[in-house]
Order: C-alpha cells, then structure tokens, then sequence
C-alpha cells in the first residue's frame, strides 16, 4: 500500500491518495490518519517531482540560537497591536493570542526575520539540494497558563518555524508542542553547537509533545499537524513569534 501511495503522489495524484486511503480506513483505521498529509498537497501549487521526494520525508530540526532575547521580548510588549488585533478569536484556540502575520514587513522585527532567514538556509539548505527558503509570515503569539492551541498544519507554506521567546522551563513543567506524527517516522535533527553537527533520530510515536528552551528554534515540514498546550505554567505569558516559509 505504502509503495502504491507514494508512486502516486510522484505523479501528483493526491486525490487517488485520499480515495484508496478512505477505502482502506473502513477496514483499518490507521490509514485514515494518513490523509491530511495528501490533502496538503492536494490544495498546494504543483510540485515538481525533485520537490515532492525531498518534501515526502517528514523533518524537524532543532537549534538554540545565540540571540538576545531581551532585547526581542522588549520589543514584542512595544508592538502597537499587542492585543487589539488577535487572529484567534473564533478558531476555538484559548487563552492564546496572535497578532497579524506580518511582522516580517515591518521594520522593528526585519532584524530577526533577516537572522532567522540567513541562519535556517545556512544550516539546512544541504538537506534540501541547496535550495534555498524564503521567510514569508511572521507573527507573535502569547498564551496564557492554561491556555490551549488547537491541531493544525500550514497550508500556505513549505516549512513552518517557531522561535520561543518566553517559556517556563521548570522541571514540571507539561506544556509544550505537541508534533501529531501521523507517518510515524519524522526525522529529528537536534543541532549540537559544541560538536557543530546535527544529532539526528526517527521519531515513531503518534505524538510527542517537544519541550523547549528559551532561544529554541524549531522548522519542520508546515503538512506536520501540530498543537500547543500550556498547562500548570508558572509564567504569565509563554512568548513564541512562528513563522512561514517557502521554496
């Protein structure tokens, strides 16, 4: 079944995909899990084939960047929106906010959006046969303790990110990003800065909630469903500017 999908999709036949997963979900219901990744493609711009077998393995990297975060948190509690333009108040997420998916155009955040950009592409192009990414979207989120992201995936990018501004790192601490891993095999490239190479494991859970550090910037593949939960915090606001980016 596996080697049947993924000739389809080679060819760009996404909605056969979806069909056969459909039929084969009556009878296993694992197979219906499957199918948000061919609807992604299914409503994307066409592939060409290079594309499509570099894309078809779900990533994730993971790096900690070297950045004042100070300085960036100060700036975020200055944007002139803060609160009064939140996108997520009727997508049935809670206790989060989010601003407009803009700031890369605005001039107090082209510093961090030109890092960001410079940093992702020096670091992970070799991967992806030097093909470079374009940051297109960015925006801030604040959630609240308790607060409650629902699962999603971005359907307008190639790759998504996420930069983690404020957290809460106490030892027990349950909140975190939670990856659905509906493939069951993501690719996890941890980079290493003392030994300046990419520690990389397969992950085969059906999700798996990664916990980050203050600086953590996390890309993985924008097809990738994922969700955020902030329980039992002991900080007021969990600080995160995500991202979209595009071949």
């Amino acid at each position: 079944m596996d080697k049947v999908l993924f000739n389809l999709y080679l060819k760009g036949l996404f909605r056969i995909c979806i069909f056969l997963l459909k039929i084969a979900s009556i009878f296993d219901e694992r197979f219906e899990k499957k199918i948000s990744f061919y609807r992604y493609f299914k409503k994307k711009k066409k592939y060409k084939k290079i594309f499509l077998r570099l894309l078809h393995q779900p990533k994730m990297f993971i790096f900690n960047l070297p950045y004042d975060s100070k300085k960036l948190t100060k700036k975020i509690y200055n944007y002139e929106m803060l609160y009064l333009d939140n996108q997520k108040t009727n997508d049935g997420h809670k206790k989060v906010y989010q601003s407009k998916d803009d700031l890369n155009n605005r001039k107090e955040f082209s510093k961090i959006t030109n890092y960001i950009e410079d940093f992702i592409n020096k670091n992970i192009s070799i991967y992806f046969e030097n093909n470079k990414l374009k940051l297109i979207k960015m925006w801030i989120v604040i959630t609240k303790n308790l607060g409650i992201m629902k699962k999603h995936s971005h359907f307008n990018s190639d790759f998504s990110g996420i930069l983690y501004v404020k957290v809460d790192n106490h030892k027990n601490y349950k909140g975190g990003l939670k990856i659905h891993n509906v493939m069951q095999n993501i690719e996890i490239y941890t980079f290493s800065k003392h030994k300046n190479i990419f520690k990389k494991k397969i992950n085969r859970k059906k999700s798996f909630i990664f916990k980050p550090k203050k600086n953590d910037l996390v890309i993985f593949n924008s097809y990738i469903e994922h969700s955020v939960v902030n329980k039992n915090s002991k900080i007021v606001d969990r600080i995160s500017l995500p991202f979209d980016m595009v071949f």
